[in-house]
């Protein structure tokens, strides 16, 4: 599990962070020092977590409407499955912001062979490379509008 789906992209805070170390003792306290040290104020979320603080984002309050913007709460195989637009990953067209996926877990291709993915607590939220990562599919993430 990835301990850095705290918020959905909302601000770790320290009330939100002892609610976790409750809810998950090992994952999270096991890291609670390190995640005080680098993730404490700052804004937090796990792959598919990722997608939905930019679906359930709020402008006019700068927060994460849970559920809101007609995008579901949908895990990643979820969002995979439920996609009315998908393809094995060596058929993905240069699209960005297409989602990119491998059992259990999402990330979002923004061009040019390079994908942005939430690799948990130890590493944040990174561009790799869409090769060598293992991903298996591509898909049009369902609540989200492609216009080309």
């Amino acid at each position: 599990m990835d301990y850095l789906s705290l918020s959905f992209g909302n601000v770790l805070t320290s009330s939100l962070l002892y609610y976790k170390i409750e809810q998950y003792p090992d994952g999270v306290g096991n890291y609670e020092g390190f995640i005080r040290e680098n993730w404490l104020g700052r804004r937090t979320v796990d792959c598919v977590g990722l997608i939905k603080a930019y679906g359930w984002y709020n402008p006019d309050t700068g927060m994460m409407d849970y559920a809101s913007n007609g995008m579901s709460d949908l895990g990643a195989d979820q969002m995979f499955y439920a996609a009315s637009e998908s393809g094995s990953i060596d058929t993905i067209p240069e699209i960005e912001g297409l989602a990119v996926w491998k059992s259990g877990h999402i990330g979002v291709y923004i061009g040019g062979g390079y994908v942005i993915e939430a690799m948990g607590t130890m590493y944040g939220v990174v561009r790799t490379e869409l090769t060598g990562r293992g991903w298996e599919g591509w898909c049009k993430i369902p609540f989200i509008s492609y216009d080309q």
